[in-house]
């Protein structure tokens, strides 16, 4: 059995660095489970790409550009839906919390 080394370049240490960055993003508080497991299958998507073309003894295989776009991108968008909720107006007196509690202040 002949055991072949890894080639890491610096685009296969990206692409394992923003999958790991994108499911430590999974973790921030405020998002829903939808986009958590986006996340984390994106994450994960870009470790096993970065390390299964590090790996590859034969063949060409390349990183298009939207494989640096999308990390980047996907954290914006996650920390944007995270704290944008989080920071959203206060309900007004009267009207109904998420769980259909009235809220305080209210006369009923």
């Amino acid at each position: 059995m002949s055991s072949s080394s890894a080639h890491w370049s610096a685009y296969e240490i990206f692409a394992v660095l923003s999958g790991i960055i994108l499911i430590g993003a999974a973790f921030v508080p405020g998002m829903s489970v939808k986009d958590r497991a986006w996340a984390v299958l994106g994450g994960i998507f870009f470790v096993c790409y970065g390390w299964y073309v590090a790996h590859q003894t034969t063949g060409t295989f390349s990183f298009p550009v939207v494989v640096f776009l999308i990390p980047p991108g996907a954290v914006i968008y996650l920390l944007v839906k995270a704290y944008g909720r989080s920071s959203g107006p206060s309900a007004a007196p009267g009207t109904t919390d998420p769980d259909g509690r009235r809220s305080p202040g209210t006369d009923g």
